[in-house]
């Protein structure tokens, strides 16, 4: 169904590009000609009002030991539905009279104790319902509950969550449709796409009330699926009893009518509404193929015009190689690399043909995003007139090098205060540099590593195909090497999250300044250009970072880069 409809979306769109060009020609008497395009068949935008006031009650949570006060559970989403601290969460992250640690967006901490939990079957956990509640006093920050009995197909829906991976105190802002308001199993079907760490967050119709709660996903990326708040509106006596439920309680509630379906669809209506962007045209969008650890490795590449002469190719730098080619139309021609920033993983390449469409420096956003630009759409321009669509979930930000920095290919513990060599990758760095087991490492590019925080400390700040110098013991003994880091080898499990198209970036951490969206990049889709509904480059898509998450340089960051004197 996904699939189905972004063809639709993309004939639709080149059928009234072509019409609208062929009568701006007519209109046109040699002066320069502005194109429009479409940003989006169905623009997904939600009232920045409502956004604010379903923010505040969006938690994030983990289970402690009642004692120590100790992490004891992964983390997991809920929301608050009422000021007494009424939270609704999923019945697979929580058992009855446990307490939970509970973090809200603004900072405050609190805990909470779940209370009752409906699984009639247990080897699916279904119908995964679960309510907690806040311990102190109130009032908390709430949001209000809707009826999920009122959804449609293709109404307009949105979610506040914590994926795991992130590992931020603050949600992840995503945008989606129905797509199936009830489906065979008893779930709300919607395209707001999740992961590990969002189970248990809110799904928000476009009033901004809580109608579902995210349960699990499926293979494709459009399949995620919610529990129905009304589920725990028609049992919410029973789940406030600290027990375990194995069967559907007797006893419901009456759900009454829903006296604001008729504004839901309204505002679903509007929302959805078409919308036009003025652009010039097209902006220069190609693939560049490389040669990359002995592989032919492909790339999207960004034509930008540094005045009236100068034209450069942005790409990202860790995935362009030796000998890097740019195919258009039937010819090919060789990039010549003329500027790499290692920080922000970007490449400028000189192409010896102009392009149409590069992006002038006029056409970039200068003014930093913030929290005030959340939820604004976006629109991601790939090669062959390709868009994907998406929206700002989460203002810029600093994310630190976890998964994509460079690896020593052994296996490290500190043993005496010293990193110490425990087992090496057969032909990895370190065996080839001459390490053996046992050796303790003292220094990093002369810097002192004596203990597992200061050797992960300085490593985190090297990528692969990084040289370092080692220095190490051996029994009386301290020898010296220098050694390029490879790629470490990451271990996904059977997740769905884990598997998708393109898969992750290898870098896709380690950024000083980035903005996360929802817009579903392919690892090879980065190097494209984001732009908002003006038409102005907002970013540069730089990593698909996990299942939910993709990554951008924001505007202000690519111009520094952009005035770089390497490229004058």
């Amino acid at each position: 169904m996904q699939v189905n409809d972004s063809l639709c979306r993309v004939k639709s769109q080149l059928i009234v590009r072509w019409i609208v060009q062929i009568f701006l020609f007519i209109l046109c008497l040699g002066n320069a000609c502005y194109a429009y395009s479409i940003s989006d068949f169905n623009d997904p935008v939600i009232a920045d009002s409502i956004l604010k006031k379903s923010y505040p009650a969006c938690i994030k949570l983990h289970g402690i030991d009642s004692l120590t006060r100790a992490q004891n559970s992964s983390q997991f989403s809920a929301v608050v539905v009422t000021p007494e601290g009424h939270i609704l969460t999923v019945a697979h992250a929580t058992k009855p009279g446990n307490l939970y640690r509970v973090l809200f967006p603004d900072g405050s901490e609190g805990t909470a104790r779940a209370l009752g939990r409906l699984v009639t079957d247990k080897s699916t956990n279904l119908p995964d319902v679960a309510m907690m509640k806040m311990e102190g006093q109130g009032p908390w920050p709430y949001a209000e509950m809707g009826c999920s009995s009122s959804l449609a197909e293709d109404q307009l829906c949105f979610g506040w969550s914590y994926p795991e991976s992130l590992m931020l105190n603050k949600p992840f802002l995503r945008i989606g449709q129905v797509v199936k308001p009830l489906d065979p199993y008893g779930f709300v079907v919607s395209s707001c796409i999740m992961e590990p760490g969002d189970s248990g967050g809110p799904l928000f119709d476009a009033l901004g009330r809580v109608v579902a709660l995210h349960s699990r996903i499926n293979g494709p990326e459009g399949l995620n699926f919610e529990v129905p708040v009304d589920m725990y509106r028609q049992y919410w006596s029973a789940l406030q009893v600290m027990e375990e439920l194995e069967e559907h309680p007797k006893s419901k509630e009456d759900l009454g009518i829903d006296s604001l379906v008729t504004k839901l669809h309204a505002q679903s209506t509007l929302a959805t509404k078409r919308k036009m962007i003025k652009t010039k045209s097209s902006p220069a969008v190609i693939m560049i193929s490389s040669l990359l650890h002995d592989d032919t490795v492909s790339i999207v590449g960004t034509g930008f015009a540094l005045g009236k002469r100068k034209q450069i190719i942005l790409s990202k730098s860790s995935s362009v190689g030796q000998r890097p080619v740019a195919k258009l139309g039937n010819k090919s021609y060789t990039l010549k690399v003329l500027a790499r920033d290692k920080k922000n993983d970007l490449i400028a390449l000189a192409l010896p043909k102009r392009l149409s469409g590069a992006i002038t420096l006029a056409d970039i956003v200068e003014a930093p995003f913030s929290d005030e630009n959340l939820g604004e759409p976006i629109t991601s321009v790939l090669p062959e007139d390709g868009f994907k669509y998406g929206i700002l979930g989460m203002s810029p930000l600093s994310l630190p090098a976890r998964f994509s920095t460079g690896s020593l290919g052994a296996r490290l513990q500190e043993i005496n205060g010293l990193p110490t060599v425990l087992q090496l990758d057969s032909l990895g760095p370190a065996e080839r540099l001459g390490l053996q087991k046992d050796d303790q490492i003292i220094t990093v590019d002369d810097k002192d590593v004596a203990s597992a925080e200061k050797i992960n400390r300085e490593l985190a700040h090297y990528f692969p195909g990084d040289t370092i110098q080692v220095s190490w013991i051996r029994e009386q003994d301290t020898l010296s090497g220098s050694l390029v880091l490879v790629t470490r080898m990451m271990r996904e499990g059977n997740h769905p999250a884990n598997h998708f198209k393109g898969g992750k970036s290898v870098r896709r951490d380690g950024f000083d300044r980035v903005f996360v969206h929802d817009s579903r990049i392919h690892a090879y889709e980065c190097g494209s250009p984001i732009l908002n509904q003006e038409g102005k480059v907002v970013g540069l898509n730089i990593a698909r970072y996990s299942h939910t998450a993709s990554l951008a340089i924001p505007a202000d960051v690519l111009l520094v880069f952009l005035k770089n004197e390497e490229l004058e």
